[in-house]
């Protein structure tokens, strides 16, 4: 049947029905190929076919294929003027002609001559070689939206990173570029429309007479380090076009020798990147460049719908005339501009960028996530003068270069030594090294080191306490490092050494440090070490050894059966403190007496998840937390003397059940303090973890805190490369690769999962790269792959040790039949209560969209859930949950 879009009114219509069912590889067998004519439509068919071939002729075009039997006047039907019908005839020729081999790739937006059957997939231009540089696009389907800006600005990032840039005008319709570069050189001695004609005419195969000719011309536009070549040398001929690209794809053996001339033209001026700046819309004139899976796209556009559904619609049509199935092929980037700064356009960017992940889903690789950008709405660069000099200036004061940064990760290392090693870094010792350190750190339980990564939280911590003790409490998730760091905050002793540890200096006070509680899942070595820390700030103050630690746990569980109310509860912890330190009698007189004792203390507690397991239903344990967490800070906030002080530790899901009126006010109050990762400050962690395994990162650790997303990310590629892959394939980027498979739809990713990763990857390296073929990296991208899943199972296990209720859900889950254990999932097809989903949602597992709840990475792996949702939906989901940090 004819698709209901379609409307039958000339040839050109009967033969979009054809192409459509080629594309949905419905084309019979017998039918070789189709030519279409304004007053005729001929199929070359197998001899003796007419039958079968006139039948399939029948549905696809009915109701309007006429068959005339053996007269031979088989027609279709066209759109007419009552009363005067109109047809086109179908001339069927019987042939034994083949198809063409290889069926090569053309870069042409333009219809068919001849429609041939498809036999092969579409053969692709060879893969550039690594010495020649990449060819970056710029694009955009609609103008206005700030494309050339954009291209000018990456091309001063590129210099800026020292990177030598040749950067061309390709906008023969409507030149930017070539306007701009008018009062600066304005006699330049060769252009853009000059190299497609001289390649046009070119007796040598791959234009080498026009790339030794235009290298020497060229040397004589270097404007502020760019080599520069505009689209015309006197903007006045911009209707003298006699030589068009699309003259070079139609013409020439070489359909992508345009593409090609360009990076070799870049290769023999020593260039890094070849920078194009492409008209806007479906033009022949970009066809050539936006239909070569070989070149790094990028697609601008604002916000606006008719741009975003254009954009969308443009890359479908990509997708389907020039599809990307090798790995080296890169993946297009994204860049939204002119993005108000207000709420609503948030919103407008993740829907826009659904929009888009999805129409570019075949051209993406199993792991690879294109890059997307946004960029604020900015006055100044709205209305430009003629002026490069100004326009240059302009952009060197705006924030526009650094936004485009993550560009330069993107694209691949090209003539830089600086990024190449002297010899292999990779080697079996440094693996080793890496999984004993990693595996050391994954539990501060185990006690095994006395050595911290100073973060934003720690030195905020000793900063705002700097001259007078810490009243306070620290919150995380599960994982985050809160018993780390209460391990590390006893190691010390004191407040002032911890404090000097951090890095601050002219410290006026000091206090001893003394654990009250801990986590009942350290290990012996670190029992010890809570145990010696709490005899000796007692003996420090002159009282006798502490009670057993078990007695005061005994002692906290004794009230939750008193039914006792807030105030009784705040004196029990006091009581607590004043136990664990030897004290008999009333905790509200240990202020008193430490200050009697000339002395201040530090009472640390930690590891609550293991005395109250029940802390969601338990009003009782909800009393005793919150008289905790609200009241004897307050309580200790007015004592005269403030020799008695208090670090607690607290998971944010118990804070929250037990705090219910204030916690938001609450956890705003510690937000300065609350142990939480976000890309940075993760890439950080890696890098420290690393370094400590004697991992040859070039890294100064001093240098360590100061250093910005952009180079962490630059400064870890000899631990895990640039790209899960080689650096010009469409695998994804590392670091960002990472960072989302081991976060929640919380947006949060807790530090012993990275660590975590660290130590099983390294081990996994080991056996997967025995022969050390990945020599430019320490762990091996299927190593990282594969541990993904051992993470997740991990934190699951870890997780049901301390949370009661996600066990119960999570068991439910692991009993569902396998058929039912698909992401995304449905309420009603899963037996989960609200309550069940609730919580889910509380701890980042799931993430709701429409009435579908998508399980996150880092839980889907454990929990045995299949993905039965397209790449594009995952990464926008994904995307939101970030943003919400």
């Amino acid at each position: 049947m004819i698709p209901s879009d379609i409307r039958l009114y000339t040839w050109v219509d009967v033969e979009e029905v054809l192409l459509r069912s080629q594309e949905q590889e419905q084309w019979p067998e017998d039918l070789v190929w189709a030519r279409g004519y304004w007053d005729e439509l001929v199929l070359g068919i197998r001899p003796g076919t007419q039958h079968s071939v006139k039948t399939w002729l029948q549905e696809i075009y009915d109701p309007r294929f006429q068959d005339n039997g053996q007269q031979g006047n088989d027609c279709i039907i066209l759109e007419s003027a009552e009363g005067n019908q109109r047809t086109l005839p179908i001339i069927l020729e019987e042939t034994e002609e083949e198809p063409p081999s290889p069926n090569k790739l053309i870069p042409n937006l333009a219809r068919p001559t001849v429609i041939w059957q498809r036999t092969e997939k579409l053969q692709a231009p060879d893969i550039f070689p690594d010495d020649l540089p990449p060819v970056v696009a710029f694009h955009s389907f609609k103008g206005g939206v700030g494309r050339t800006i954009h291209a000018l600005a990456l091309a001063q990032a590129l210099i800026n990173a020292k990177q030598k840039v040749l950067l061309i005008d390709g906008d023969l319709e409507a030149p930017g570029i070539s306007w701009l570069l008018e009062s600066r050189l304005p006699y330049p001695p060769i252009c853009f429309a000059d190299i497609i004609a001289l390649i046009h005419g070119d007796p040598s195969p791959d234009a080498e007479q026009t790339i030794d000719l235009a290298t020497q011309k060229i040397q004589n536009a270097l404007v502020d380090g760019i080599y520069i070549l505009p689209s015309f040398r006197v903007n006045s001929r911009l209707t003298g076009l006699a030589i068009k690209p699309e003259h070079l794809i139609k013409g020439h053996k070489n359909p992508f020798i345009l593409t090609d001339s360009l990076a070799l033209l870049g290769k023999a001026l020593g260039v890094n990147v070849v920078l194009v700046d492409l008209p806007a819309g479906l033009s022949e004139l970009a066809a050539g460049l936006i239909l070569d899976p070989r070149v790094y796209r990028i697609f601008v556009s604002t916000l606006s719908g008719q741009s975003i559904s254009g954009t969308a619609r443009l890359l479908e049509l990509i997708a389907k005339l020039a599809p990307s199935t090798r790995d080296q092929d890169p993946s297009p980037g994204f860049i939204f501009t002119k993005v108000p700064p207000d709420e609503r356009a948030k919103s407008l960017v993740i829907e826009s960028e659904q929009t888009i992940l999805e129409a570019i889903q075949p051209l993406l690789g199993e792991d690879s996530e294109p890059i997307r950008l946004t960029t604020p709405f900015t006055e100044r660069l709205q209305i430009l003068s003629n002026s490069w000099q100004d326009v240059w200036q302009h952009l060197a004061s705006s924030q526009l270069i650094d936004l485009l940064h993550p560009l330069l990760e993107w694209l691949p290392d090209n003539l830089n030594n600086s990024n190449q090693a002297d010899e292999p870094i990779s080697s079996q010792s440094q693996r080793e090294s890496l999984r004993d350190i990693a595996d050391k750190m994954i539990y501060a339980e185990g006690a095994e080191t006395d050595d911290f990564l100073v973060t934003e939280s720690l030195e905020n911590l000793a900063n705002d306490y700097r001259n007078q003790i810490p009243i306070t409490v620290v919150i995380g998730a599960k994982g985050s490092g809160k018993t780390y760091t209460f391990m590390q905050i006893i190691r010390r002793k004191e407040w002032q050494k911890f404090r000097e540890d951090v890095g601050v200096s002219n410290v006026d006070s000091t206090a001893l440090i003394a654990p009250i509680i801990a986590s009942n899942n350290l290990n012996d070595k670190a029992k010890k070490i809570v145990d010696k820390g709490r005899k000796d700030c007692a003996k420090q103050i002159g009282l006798t050894p502490p009670v057993d630690d078990s007695e005061i746990k005994d002692y906290i569980r004794e009230g939750c059966e008193q039914n006792l109310h807030e105030g009784q509860w705040r004196d029990r912890w006091l009581d607590v403190i004043a136990k664990s330190l030897g004290m008999t009698g009333n905790g509200r007189d240990l202020p008193k007496y430490i200050a009697q004792n000339k002395q201040k203390i530090v009472a640390v507690i930690d590891g609550l998840e293991d005395l109250f397991q029940e802390f969601a239903q338990h009003k009782a344990q909800q009393t005793a937390l919150r008289a905790l967490l609200q009241d004897v800070p307050q309580w200790l906030e007015q004592q005269p003397f403030r020799c008695l002080g208090i670090i607690i530790f607290v998971r944010q899901d118990i804070l929250t059940a037990s705090v219910r009126q204030n916690s938001g006010q609450m956890m705003s109050r510690y937000k300065p303090y609350r142990l939480r990762w976000n890309e940075e400050t993760v890439l950080r962690l890696v890098a420290w973890v690393a370094d400590k395994a004697k991992i040859s990162l070039k890294l100064k650790p001093a240098e360590l805190q100061d250093m910005n997303e952009a180079e962490l990310t630059e400064t870890l590629r000899p631990l895990w490369g640039k790209k899960l892959g080689k650096d010009r394939s469409k695998q994804a980027r590392s670091a960002p690769f990472v960072i989302a498979a081991l976060s929640d739809y919380n947006g949060q990713i807790q530090s012993r999962d990275v660590v975590r990763l660290l130590k099983i990857a390294a081990e996994k390296s080991i056996f997967i790269d025995d022969k050390n073929y990945w020599q430019d990296r320490i762990l091996v991208p299927k190593a990282i792959r594969d541990s993904l899943a051992d993470c997740s199972k991990a934190k699951i296990e870890e997780i049901e040790l301390e949370n009661e209720p996600l066990k119960r859900v999570f068991n439910k889950l692991r009993q569902l039949p396998e058929v039912q254990k698909k992401s995304p999932f449905q309420l009603e097809s899963i037996g989960l209560s609200t309550e069940d989903i609730s919580l889910l949602k509380q701890n980042g597992v799931i993430i709701a969209d429409g009435d579908k709840y998508y399980v996150s990475e880092i839980f889907r792996l454990g929990l045995g859930f299949s993905q039965n949702a397209g790449k594009a939906k995952v990464l926008g989901l994904a995307k939101r949950a970030r943003q919400r940090l």
